[in-house]
């Protein structure tokens, strides 16, 4: 089996649910069961490619997806080669003062993150993760690490505000991380570049706090088709995760079950990366798909 990196970016709010909740909230986004960061179920992924493949005039799509009684012949049945992990979070969208927003990591979301980057490529170095972002005593200030040209603060200034949150600026720079994640999930070095201006790692705490509170939630009603009014009972709270939200998920491929197709795990990888490393496509997953909800873009990554 070899791995690839699936790297996911929201290009619309995404809603991944499950179901009723149990709060004020109606339809809660699925979430790590852990952490509570919310993440995209593999099952949802692995659907939503197999649909956009669906129509390339190649034998291994089949063969990488599986076949569930295909032409109602149960004897053609045979497992799928790809194995579709959970896409987690990476990098958090959050409101700033200065520069608009923040894409938010923490030690944790990276701790993960270079695990899996371990799996797929062993020899990228990357760099060690921050553990002195906690509490503060001076000013009982969480702390965040910035790049060298951040867009997050004002000139001279010792703090940042992130949402309700204010966070003191460590003197150690965040750069190395922001060049990793910004090669993986930027196409062009303009966007490379405003990537890591906006890119900022804080302490755990800070991170969970704003992956529960500051997910957007819109109120939503259905209207009677006969008195254009809102039906009775026909309001409900909706969350989701907002664009510009990073996420990642380990792919695994192996050899084909396939029976007419006899080809291994390279081979069959091949599908999904374009020109031997990468490769680009724009899909819709979740729900609520025809109110905009679900465009992501996401990009294969293999190692070299």
């Amino acid at each position: 089996m070899i791995h690839l990196l699936g790297a996911i970016k929201t290009l619309s709010p995404l809603h991944c649910g499950v179901g009723t909740g149990m709060n004020d909230i109606d339809l809660p986004v699925a979430r790590h069961k852990v952490s509570g960061h919310p993440l995209i179920p593999g099952s949802s992924i692995k659907g939503v490619l197999k649909d956009a493949f669906r129509n390339d005039a190649d034998d291994r799509i089949e063969a990488l997806f599986g076949a569930d009684n295909p032409d109602g012949n149960d004897k053609k049945a045979f497992a799928s080669a790809i194995s579709m992990g959970d896409a987690l979070l990476l990098a958090l969208p959050v409101r700033s003062f200065y520069g608009t927003f923040a894409y938010l990591v923490s030690p944790y979301t990276l701790q993960q993150f270079k695990a899996a980057l371990a799996r797929v490529m062993p020899s990228l170095k990357v760099p060690e993760i921050p553990t002195h972002l906690g509490l503060k005593e001076k000013n009982d200030s969480y702390r965040v690490m910035l790049t060298t040209d951040t867009l997050l603060k004002s000139p001279n200034a010792d703090m940042i505000l992130l949402e309700e949150l204010d966070l003191a600026i460590d003197k150690k720079k965040a750069d190395d991380w922001a060049k990793i994640i910004a090669d993986l999930y930027c196409v062009n070095d303009e966007d490379k570049t405003l990537f890591a201006k906006r890119f900022a790692i804080a302490d755990d705490n800070a991170l969970n706090f704003l992956s529960e509170t500051g997910l957007p939630v819109d109120a939503r009603i259905a209207i009677d088709s006969k008195t254009g009014t809102v039906k009775q009972g026909a309001l409900w709270y909706e969350e989701t995760v907002p664009p510009e939200t990073l996420m990642y998920s380990l792919i695994g491929v192996d050899r084909s079950f396939s029976p007419d197709v006899q080809q291994g795990a390279e081979e069959l990888a091949a599908v999904l990366i374009s020109e031997g490393k990468r490769r680009e496509l724009f899909a819709q997953m979740g729900g609520k798909s025809t109110t905009g909800k679900g465009f992501v873009s996401v990009s294969f990554v293999k190692g070299v």
